[in-house]
């Protein structure tokens, strides 16, 4: 398929975008293969026939989608070259040679990449709940009562397990010695009410498109979205996945809005019901955001100071923004601002 000249400078544009993210990110690789993309769809090569599937949205990151297809197939043993130079394939950094070998895939395997970028990334960073962890601690200090956790946009779930990771910082070290996963980052500002009580009663989460961690298949899925310059983060998922396995928690195949509006219907006493989500509201529809909007006042008109109701976003304001951490707490309903932090939860400025 041939793109228009002007479908073809939004395709530069969508990959120029990830491949500027990519080198402030420390991913040279992934950003080696961007700039061979641009270069192949200004030429008409095999990645102009992937992209014309891209429905030109930029919210979908279709950029993200065709590196983790690629990628999936060097952790499925499928491209031994490029494996070879991807850290988290036991390969070696070399960044100039990743592009020629990335080529080869996309010809060979075009209809396969295809179809990977038919479903959104699930990236579920578990250093996010570093940056949640604030948020949950303020909870808990205005109201001491056991959190029941509701998570939308999960993925496979695994920021449910927050409380059993282990948070340093250079300012404050948060959670038990013998934690399975330790979660460092670089902190600025005050520090969060620390000493708050912290007892879940029960973890539940939704995602449209969920991975169930109990299924290989769907890991590898999972793992294929880390950058392969980093290994640091696919060892925490690994971990992060191991420690979900032994936990009770529900995951439900569902519409965020939906599924959260049958959830708040009864707000327990004596519980805190903390809905929460990280980098998510940007993909959704704006019909979709607005019934979110609706959903969680309506639910905070019914709560209680017996039977609290919080809502904790981990969301980047505009596109050029760093993620903000933010609480609304019902009864009451004022929405406050808590942090400014990274993406993947590398450091945190508390307000």
């Amino acid at each position: 398929m041939t793109l228009s000249p002007a479908e073809t400078e939004r395709a530069v544009s969508m990959f120029q975008l990830q491949r500027d993210y990519s080198v402030k990110s420390n991913a040279p690789t992934y950003a080696g293969i961007l700039d061979g993309c641009i270069a192949d769809v200004r030429a008409g090569g095999p990645v102009s026939s992937i992209v014309a599937h891209w429905d030109g949205v930029l919210e979908s990151v279709f950029a993200l989608r065709m590196l983790a297809a690629l990628h999936r197939l060097a952790l499925d043993g499928k491209a031994p070259k490029l494996a070879g130079l991807f850290l988290t394939c036991g390969g070696k950094q070399a960044p100039e040679q990743a592009w020629p070998a990335a080529r080869e895939l996309i010809a060979e395997h075009a209809d396969y990449i295809v179809a990977y970028c038919g479903r959104a990334p699930q990236t579920n960073e578990t250093a996010r709940s570093g940056v949640l962890l604030g948020g949950f601690l303020t909870i808990a200090a205005e109201y001491p009562f056991p959190l029941r956790l509701r998570e939308i946009g999960a993925s496979a779930g695994l920021n449910l397990m927050w409380d059993q990771y282990r948070v340093t910082t250079p300012a404050f070290t948060w959670g038990r010695s013998d934690a399975r996963l330790e979660l460092s980052a670089q902190w600025q500002g005050e520090l969060p009410p620390l000493k708050a009580p912290i007892t879940i009663s029960d973890r539940a989460a939704c995602d449209r498109d969920l991975i169930d961690i109990h299924k290989a298949d769907d890991r590898t899925r999972l793992e294929s979205y880390i950058w392969p310059d980093q290994p640091h983060r696919m060892k925490r998922l690994r971990t992060a996945c191991a420690i979900a396995l032994d936990t009770p928690f529900r995951l439900d195949q569902a519409d965020a809005a939906e599924w959260i509006e049958r959830e708040l219907r009864n707000l327990p006493e004596g519980q805190t019901t903390a809905v929460y989500h990280s980098i998510f509201r940007q993909y959704l529809p704006p019909a979709a955001d607005r019934k979110l909007e609706d959903v969680m006042t309506r639910a905070g008109a019914r709560a209680t100071g017996k039977a609290p109701l919080a809502w904790l976003a981990m969301e980047v304001p505009r596109a050029d923004a760093y993620p903000d951490l933010t609480l609304t707490m019902w009864p009451g309903g004022e929405r406050r601002k808590l942090a400014t932090a990274h993406y993947h939860g590398d450091w945190i400025k508390w307000l």
